[in-house]
């Protein structure tokens, strides 16, 4: 039997242009790919857009329609206020008022601790991306259904400059690594059971490549890359690495990300729970 699922689209027009003009493919679709590609069952998949349409919810359609509610990420910064972010926020408010289950990703993390009563805010430590390092599950993560089979301690793709500041009530953090505390967290309201990562666990080299030659310059403006060169030397690792041409010597990954079993791990764990 089919599962229907709610991908909500995290970005705004503008913060996408930049990605589609370096031939990315949108992070809902992707993300929906990812998703289908790991699932036991069918999945069917519709996609609503609320940072980039006010009348975001199609006609007949209710949020009580699905099993579940996947989050994507975003280029939006939730502390500055626009009609998008702010459409968001109440989306993942209403959601939290129904019987549901939901996943979110990098910005679906941060606008659901937002709806929930907790705060994000820029880290004071910079921008983490291409890889989260030494990721540690504490007791609470060691124990959540999210991280069934997952190494006690791993690395995974990432790209995020925002981090959580305060948990939301009744929060339980899962996981974190010396740049963010809170690396994945959890957190239950009415009928609402709400897990995600600061990290993408549904990325793949492609798409990371991508977004670092859209925001190449911003990169090197913040010596995240030294010069164009470095730059370009990483983004060609991952172009090889996405044509099984290489290994990840470069950039010093292991299999905890070149498997695709172990890198989607936490959402093919999802995709179980919500299929039980």
């Amino acid at each position: 039997m089919s599962k229907k699922i709610l991908m909500i689209d995290g970005y705004d027009y503008d913060g996408w242009k930049s990605l589609n003009d370096c031939d990315c493919i949108d992070a809902f679709k992707h993300y929906g790919e990812t998703l289908k590609s790991i699932s036991s069952s069918p999945l069917e998949i519709i996609t609503i857009h609320p940072g980039k349409k006010e009348e975001y919810i199609p006609q007949g359609i209710s949020l009580e329609d699905f099993n579940g509610i996947v989050w994507t990420g975003s280029s939006l910064n939730i502390y500055d206020s626009n009609p998008g972010i702010t459409r968001q926020i109440e989306l993942a408010k209403e959601t939290l008022k129904i019987n549901t289950n939901i996943f979110g990703s990098c910005w679906g993390l941060q606008v659901y601790v937002t709806a929930a009563g907790g705060s994000v805010r820029k880290n004071p430590k910079g921008r983490e991306i291409v890889v989260a390092r030494n990721i540690q599950l504490n007791e609470d993560g060691k124990r959540h259904f999210m991280y069934n089979d997952k190494c006690e301690k791993f690395d995974a793709l990432c790209s995020h400059l925002d981090e959580v500041e305060k948990i939301p009530p009744d929060s339980n953090i899962l996981s974190s690594n010396d740049h963010s505390e809170i690396q994945a967290l959890s957190f239950k309201i009415n009928g609402a059971n709400f897990c995600g990562t600061q990290y993408h666990p549904e990325f793949d080299f492609e798409i990371l490549s991508k977004i670092l030659c859209a925001r190449k310059s911003i990169l090197i403006s913040e010596n995240i890359f030294n010069d164009n060169d470095h730059a370009d030397k990483t983004i060609s690792c991952l172009d090889n690495l996405t044509k099984n041409n290489g290994n990840g010597d470069y950039l010093k990954i292991g299999q905890d990300i070149l498997d695709k079993r172990i890198r989607n791990k936490e959402l093919k764990n999802w995709l179980n729970y919500i299929s039980n």
